[in-house]
């Protein structure tokens, strides 16, 4: 599965789970482990955890190799590493106080 394929699965999960204001970022110039990484916010430490545990679960089922799952504990910020894409599920506060977007942006312009 190439990793376009691979976006559109994990954007679907998301979207079907009602992930808000997701983005994807390329920061394959910025870094040579990852090609992309896709941010999302959920509406509680619950809706994160079932976001992630689906992208989980259809990872495993395509076949597309997890590296790691942090944060499941805590559930405030989840990020599951699927080699070139890393996803980022956090609350809204989490999001805010961390601005990942906003790292990733001027890392870019650097």
């Amino acid at each position: 599965m190439n990793l376009k394929q691979q976006l559109e699965v994990i954007n679907n999960i998301i979207k079907e789970l009602n992930g808000k204001n997701t983005i994807n970022l390329n920061i394959l110039e910025q870094n040579t482990d990852n090609e992309t990484i896709i941010i999302t916010t959920g509406k509680s430490i619950q809706h994160i955890r079932n976001i992630a545990n689906n992208i989980k679960i259809e990872a495993k089922r395509l076949n597309i190799k997890i590296l790691g799952i942090e944060g499941n504990e805590t559930g405030h910020w989840v990020l599951i590493d699927l080699l070139e894409i890393v996803v980022h599920i956090m609350t809204e506060k989490t999001r805010e106080f961390y601005k990942l977007e906003k790292l990733w942006s001027e890392l870019k312009n650097t």
